[in-house]
């Protein structure tokens, strides 16, 4: 059982043994559902913050992103869900998330993706205060890891997200490190 065993005739189940061992928990669904929140307030304080910052995230996201559409394409997947039991408010938004969400094109995981992107550039590219750096930190992973506790995603599209935002990252800021270079050479032999 693997990346490589089909489910339908062109979508893969990308659900290795260990995801079977990972147990179902309801309770992140709330980190799971403040991920669109935690996303939109977190480009809002970089446009407010640091606008160099801000847009050369927004270029990490929307490459990324569209990254991840390439793959969805070529490569379609799927992550089985569990039988949803209960009523309690838990159990009702796994649900609806569950309604609202197609368990397909999981591979790699833009919750994941934006999360550790979120992560990386507050860590690399900002100063924050230490009780907003605990906080942050701690909601990013949350979130990052509610993807394979709701099971709306496996391991391997977690390590995808994680890996696709990183070299996103590093190749932007290599172009642009690149081109302040090459803008500054001219500057100076004008």
């Amino acid at each position: 059982m693997g990346i490589a065993r089909t489910v339908g005739s062109d979508v893969f189940l990308d659900y290795f043994w260990i995801d079977t061992k990972i147990p179902f928990n309801k309770w992140f669904i709330f980190p799971y559902i403040s991920w669109m929140p935690v996303l939109y307030l977190s480009f809002l304080y970089l446009a407010l913050k640091n606008r160099n910052i801000y847009w050369r995230t927004l270029l990490i996201y929307n490459v990324s992103v569209m990254a991840c559409n390439v793959v969805f394409f070529f490569f379609p997947t799927y992550v089985p869900r569990p039988d949803l039991l209960g009523t309690d408010v838990a159990s009702r938004l796994v649900h609806f998330i569950y309604q609202s969400d197609a368990p397909y094109n999981c591979f790699p995981s833009v919750h994941c993706l934006t999360s550790y992107l979120l992560f990386i550039t507050f860590k690399r590219d900002l100063t924050l205060k230490l009780p907003i750096r605990i906080f942050m930190y701690t909601l990013l992973w949350l979130i990052i890891a509610s993807t394979v506790f709701t099971k709306q995603h496996a391991l391997i599209d977690v390590f995808g997200g994680i890996l696709f935002a990183e070299a996103t990252y590093q190749l932007v800021r290599y172009v642009s490190s690149r081109n302040q270079r090459r803008d500054k050479q001219l500057t100076t032999s004008v």
